[in-house]
């Protein structure tokens, strides 16, 4: 037998990652496109120029990561599959900040949900390693969602003026910078 009659998802091996894999593409496929979305609205509709940047790099990490979880595949030979990601109809889900807080942290939420997926097809040993890299990208996750979560309560807490919370994320983001 040749190793590439193994090392895809066609085999009995990985074919039960097929679906897993490719939710967990999805979701940071989805979460790139959507969270460009929310930092055009957040620009353009909203005039929260150092927000829409949180939101930005949050964008662009959903791509780091997404690169990650096909390294990850491709340690195994396994191909990463990238999904249709549908246009996002912001005007429909997005109404105001929280609308865009509330969002994004829905957005997190369903990459948490196709790791755990992934994560519980890959956790045996004979996938061991990549069980345990899933789990990196679970954490980096969690710390994502606990800033949005973070940014949200901030907002809500900071009596609704949009140029003082603007401000405050000004100082998050050169906070970040400095980390």
């Amino acid at each position: 037998m040749k190793l590439k009659d193994i090392y895809n998802f066609d085999s009995n091996k990985y074919s039960p990652l097929r679906d897993s894999s490719i939710a967990v593409s999805k979701a940071y496929l989805d979460c790139n496109r959507f969270l460009d979305s929310c930092k055009e609205y957040l620009y353009i509709e909203e005039g929260m120029t150092n927000l829409s940047k949180i939101v930005h790099l949050q964008a662009h990490k959903a791509l780091e990561r997404l690169d990650d979880f096909g390294d990850l595949l491709h340690e195994r030979h396994l191909m990463q599959i990238y999904p249709e990601t549908p246009m996002l109809d912001w005007r429909a889900e997005f109404k105001d900040l929280d609308s865009v807080v509330e969002f994004i942290i829905r957005t997190l939420e369903n990459i948490q949900e196709a790791l755990e997926k992934f994560h519980e097809n890959t956790d045996n040993a004979e996938f061991r390693a990549m069980a345990l890299k899933a789990e990196e990208l679970m954490l980096d996750n969690s710390n994502d969602y606990t800033k949005f979560l973070e940014i949200g309560f901030r907002w809500q807490n900071d009596g609704g003026s949009k140029t003082s919370f603007d401000s405050w994320c000004k100082d998050y983001l050169e906070d970040e910078e400095d980390d």
